[in-house]
């Protein structure tokens, strides 16, 4: 019996394909090295073409230096570049691609066809490859440029194309992976269309927060802050978010590495490192950053993809990059301050007149409250990071009989009730009563949006929300799929209207997607209402007018949990005036 290890040499076609599966993943792929060979060709303009999400034709059209015929027919041959003569190039990398793999890899496993024309003359050549092997090559009517039509993708690797994921979802992977590459090139043009509609448009600019403008938003552009250090060798540039703008997906951090879109470590650390106690846990600031490094200190040749790269003195680099950062961070410096409103005369029990205008005073800073757990407390203690049980909800008053006293930083309601002081966290107690709405009403209330706003989710988030559609509106929000990872928001609960809707989407999302529907559908459903309420309930730092608070406090009566949020932090507390009176060593009176 012939041995099964013995050693053989590979087929080449079969050895091709297995280099075409290195580099060519998916439909994104092909647009991406496409698009990479463009812009190293000097092109200014860059339309790609798309139908059903890159699985069905994928054009790319530039107006580079195109080739001539000898040049097109050895650009399908392995190994055969224009980046690299001899081994120390290596060291010295400046292109986007330079191994001679895309072109054939690409021809390897679908239908080819290119059509190119160098400056200058006055006609060009058109080849169409199948499965790698040239089958046609004439001369060709044809501008300066290329353009190459990509179709049939994957069609003698079936297994390859059995993974594919849905037409949107490959869609949404191509859209990010071309906004990743115009962010690096803001002089270039850039236009990705399907035969229905325009999905990317990205008019060549010099300006990074106009091409951020073009391709994130305008409303993202605006809340981004410029950031240039120069280190020498080394400049780091780019924009990063203010601190009280954030979101709830990392998907809009971006590391330019001499232009090249690379995922590095170095980036998440230094965020994480400059935004420190800046933001809520679960949110995430926006950043792109232009690193700009000698070649010699950079090895793009660990990744047949090139999306990873190696550094040298990658410590020098980070701690760059951390300054860099917090240069752009620093705004004002000052320490955080408390401030609390107050309505005079609102302790006299006997006041019969409503209370004048809330005035502001600040720089008032309270001696710190003792732990809840130690403190006389309506809830059960329990130890830092355990659930805690079924919460209390008998109490000896009423939360609407509570004389308002004023807020505290903003944040916290400040009333006096029989027992002494009454705190209450303004936004938990607001958030419970949203929930408790939306899980006790059978079909909660929605309000239509007069005009309906698109939200696009990160591409392996878009199948989960396509599935989870029906979940969502159970919860009151209404999402229609808009093609990739886009879908427009045609309703929600009314309490929603002053919040910002695409936020929402994205966080509950974010939150959800591990969730599976078809096992977990009430966990879903239990979990969308939750995040919602987060969502609309009244903010830390936000001012109230007294019948808003008369409001809130009523509402808390109506509800049989009102100790808890829905999260389980405690909503309010008590500091007895007993405890009062001794830290002010005052005798019983």
């Amino acid at each position: 019996m012939e041995s099964r290890t013995r050693i053989r040499i590979l087929n080449p076609q079969v050895a091709a394909q297995i280099a075409a599966g290195e580099v060519i993943t998916r439909p994104w792929a092909v647009v991406k090295e496409l698009v990479e060979n463009a812009l190293d060709a000097g092109a200014k303009t860059i339309h790609v073409e798309i139908e059903e999400g890159g699985r069905g034709r994928i054009r790319v059209v530039d107006d580079g230096f195109g080739m001539t015929p000898e040049e097109a027919l050895l650009s399908l041959a392995r190994h055969a570049t224009s980046k690299l003569r001899l081994e120390t190039d290596l060291l010295n990398i400046s292109t986007l691609g330079f191994r001679g793999e895309a072109l054939p890899s690409i021809a390897a496993v679908s239908r080819l066809e290119m059509i190119t024309c160098p400056p200058g003359q006055t006609g060009g050549y058109r080849l169409v490859a199948m499965a790698g092997k040239i089958e046609e090559s004439s001369p060709w009517s044809a501008p300066a440029g290329t353009q190459i039509t990509v179709s049939q993708l994957f069609f003698n690797t079936p297994a390859r194309r059995k993974f594919l994921r849905s037409r949107q979802a490959e869609q949404a992977y191509l859209v990010e992976s071309l906004r990743h590459l115009a962010l690096g090139y803001p002089e270039v043009h850039f236009l990705l269309k399907t035969p229905a509609r325009t999905l990317l448009a990205a008019p060549a600019t010099q300006s990074l927060k106009e091409r951020v403008a073009a391709i994130l938003g305008a409303e993202m552009a605006a809340h981004l802050l410029p950031f240039h250090l120069d280190g020498g060798p080394v400049r780091v540039s780019g924009l990063l978010s203010a601190p009280d703008f954030s979101l709830a997906s990392n998907r809009f951090q971006v590391l330019l590495v001499n232009r090249r879109v690379v995922q590095d470590r170095l980036l998440g650390g230094a965020l994480k490192e400059a935004y420190q106690g800046l933001l809520p846990k679960g949110r995430h600031p926006a950043v792109v950053v232009r690193l700009e490094v000698p070649p010699e200190m950079v090895d793009v040749n660990v990744h047949p993809a090139k999306t990873e790269v190696r550094f040298q003195e990658s410590g020098r680099l980070f701690a760059l990059l951390l300054s860099a950062l917090r240069q752009g961070l620093m705004v004002q410096g000052e320490e955080p301050r408390y401030t609390v409103t107050w309505s005079p005369g609102a302790l006299s029990r006997a006041q019969e007149t409503p209370a004048p205008a809330p005035q502001t005073f600040s720089g008032f800073r309270p001696a710190p409250l003792p732990d809840p757990g130690a403190a006389p407390f309506s809830g059960p203690r329990t130890e830092p990071g355990q659930i805690p049980p079924p919460p209390l909800t008998s109490v000896s008053w009423r939360f609407q009989d509570l004389v308002i006293i004023g807020q505290l930083a903003a944040t916290y309601i400040l009333a006096q009730g029989p027992e002494g002081l009454v705190l209450i966290d303004q936004h938990a107690a607001h958030e419970r009563v949203l929930y408790e709405m939306l899980k006790d009403a059978a079909a909660p209330a929605r309000q239509p949006l007069l005009f309906p706003r698109v939200v696009e989710v990160p591409p392996a988030q878009a199948g989960w929300l396509q599935e989870n559609l029906e979940h969502l509106a159970r919860a009151g929000l209404e999402l229609e799929p808009f093609g990739g990872a886009s879908f427009r928001i045609t309703a929600a609960p009314p309490y929603l209207a002053q919040a910002d809707l695409e936020a929402a989407v994205l966080e509950t999302v974010e939150a959800l997607a591990p969730l599976k529907s078809a096992s977990q559908p009430q966990t879903v459903l239990e979990q969308a209402r939750l995040y919602l309420a987060c969502r609309g309930a009244i903010k830390a730092g936000q001012e109230l007018q007294r019948e808003e608070i008369e409001a809130l406090l009523k509402q808390l009566d109506e509800l049989q949990v009102s100790s808890h949020c829905p999260h389980g932090r405690p909503l309010w507390r008590l500091i007895p005036i007993s405890d009062i009176r001794q830290s002010f060593r005052r005798p019983r009176e």
